[in-house]
């Protein structure tokens, strides 16, 4: 009868003992829009980006003149003007306020695109550098603090001094 317990004893502790035995997470955290800031890429984009809104704001700019100017016109000469001519001028108006609509709505979306474009190269290489940093050192978990998904978190590694140098930035 002595032998159950002692069975029972050994079988538990073989089976506590591994769950005691596991390693604590090792966790770090990084500000994942400090490091892209950093980046000397992000500034060409930046500045890339910077180049095609003014492009696109010009060209926006110079239909409004043009439509203004189309409008001007027609209330100048509007009370003489006979109902064909008038007609034709007012459809040259919408059609030109519609064009204006037309290219703010697919200029926002292809300011979008270039962005998007021009960013996702970047954002890879800060995650490559990111992921490679947690497995040379040995973290399981690497958490983003710019995004304030995270509320509050144990004292951790802050990462961004081992990924600036892996991205051999200053």
């Amino acid at each position: 009868m002595n032998k159950i317990p002692v069975f029972l004893t050994l079988l538990a502790s073989l089976l506590i003992l591994p769950a005691f035995a596991q390693k604590a997470p090792k966790i770090g955290h990084i500000n994942s829009a400090e490091l892209l800031s950093l980046m000397p890429e992000r500034k060409v984009a930046a500045a890339r980006m910077d180049s095609i809104t003014k492009e696109a704001e010009k060209h926006l700019q110079e239909m409004m003149v043009e439509y203004r100017s189309e409008q001007e016109k027609f209330q100048a000469s509007g009370p003489g003007m006979s109902e064909l001519v008038r007609k034709d001028a007012e459809e040259k108006i919408n059609g030109l306020a519609t064009r204006i609509q037309s290219f703010q709505q697919q200029a926002q979306e292809s300011l979008q695109a270039d962005e998007s474009k021009l960013i996702e190269p970047i954002i890879t290489k800060a995650k490559k550098a990111i992921e490679q940093v947690a497995k040379e050192n040995g973290y399981n978990y690497v958490l983003d603090t710019s995004v304030g998904a995270v509320l509050y978190w144990e004292e951790s590694d802050n990462l961004i001094a081992l990924v600036k140098k892996k991205l051999q930035l200053p």
